[in-house]
């Protein structure tokens, strides 16, 4: 029988655990580990967010989003509520602009139809919300169907088991949940916002819009961090946005900060496929994602806050 060099029997371990280790490394990485910092852009609140502000003006929301988007080539994915939908004088023109997100080549999802909070529903009152929320929305889309859901206020059930019963329900009817990675609490400005331009303060407008951009900027910063903290790696972040006269007016500014960051822009479907997106044995009843993971991981991140000025309105509206 011949011997094996042992020289050649060292070099050949030494490949395989060569091997082996980075094909455990892409595995951890996970999928954004070559592309760098991805991002997927939602909206909420379809029609409107906020209050009413007349079908002329509400016109001209959308028609700036849905310009502002398509110019720059961001995939979006809108979450409907259909309640909103229904105002006296205006129910037909609020379809129509439904119907434009569509022929813009938005993808529409379920937000239920009174953006209703799981946090004290009961599972069969949250689960017939769902089933309204989808009434006119699977028509305007036909013959694509709808595949997303949104937790209104990122409720998700008060336990596991429950949330799990309403998954198991939607499942059936073709949806995926849809969590967030990144809130930069434009309802939040939005009073602050209105507010100075029901009272013409351009100057206040000016100074709201502003502090908008200096907040994303700021909170994207702390998300890039936690990311990099849990997972040591950039992760396919899922930005919530909401259908509001403050976005449509400096969405562009949001997306030029976004890309200066390095973000590319990829769709809902790409960042789900994010290893992240997988709910961890520990339940928390948030669709705030990285806050689940914090939670499991048994970390805490101290967000930053909106100024003073922007909580206050907020507060009093």
């Amino acid at each position: 029988m011949n011997k094996t060099d042992p020289l050649l029997l060292i070099a050949f371990a030494v490949m395989i655990t060569f091997f082996t280790c980075q094909i455990s490394v892409a595995q951890d990485k996970g999928p954004t580990s070559i592309g760098g910092k991805t991002i997927a852009v939602t909206i909420d609140d379809l029609p409107l967010n906020g209050p009413n502000i007349g079908a002329a003006r509400l016109s001209s929301m959308t028609a700036k989003l849905l310009a502002v988007f398509a110019e720059n080539k961001v995939p979006v994915v809108g979450f409907v509520n259909e309640s909103l939908l229904y105002v006296p004088n205006e129910t037909e023109q609020r379809i129509a602009l439904l119907r434009s997100w569509v022929n813009g080549e938005v993808e529409l999802g379920n937000h239920t139809f009174s953006h209703m909070g799981f946090k004290s529903a009961l599972l069969s009152d949250y689960e017939d919300d769902f089933v309204r929320g989808e009434t006119v929305t699977r028509t305007l889309i036909k013959p694509r169907k709808m595949r997303y859901f949104r937790h209104p206020y990122l409720q998700m059930g008060s336990t596991a088991y429950i949330e799990d019963s309403f998954e198991s329900f939607i499942a059936a009817r073709g949806y995926q949940i849809a969590p967030v990675t990144v809130d930069i609490l434009d309802w939040m400005f939005l009073a602050a916002y209105e507010q100075a331009r029901g009272k013409g303060d351009a100057p206040a407008v000016t100074k709201v819009s502003d502090e908008y951009l200096r907040f994303a900027e700021r909170k994207f910063g702390h998300i890039e961090n936690v990311s990099n903290e849990l997972f040591a790696r950039p992760v396919a972040q899922i930005l919530l946005l909401h259908a509001n006269e403050l976005n449509a007016d400096n969405l562009g500014r949001v997306l030029k900060m976004l890309t200066a960051r390095g973000y590319r822009y990829i769709t809902l479907e790409e960042a789900l496929k994010d290893p992240i997106y997988r709910r961890p044995d520990k339940y928390l009843a948030t669709s705030d994602w990285l806050s689940v993971w914090s939670f499991a991981k048994g970390r805490t991140f101290t967000a930053p806050m909106p100024a003073e000025f922007i909580q206050k309105a907020f507060a009093n509206q």
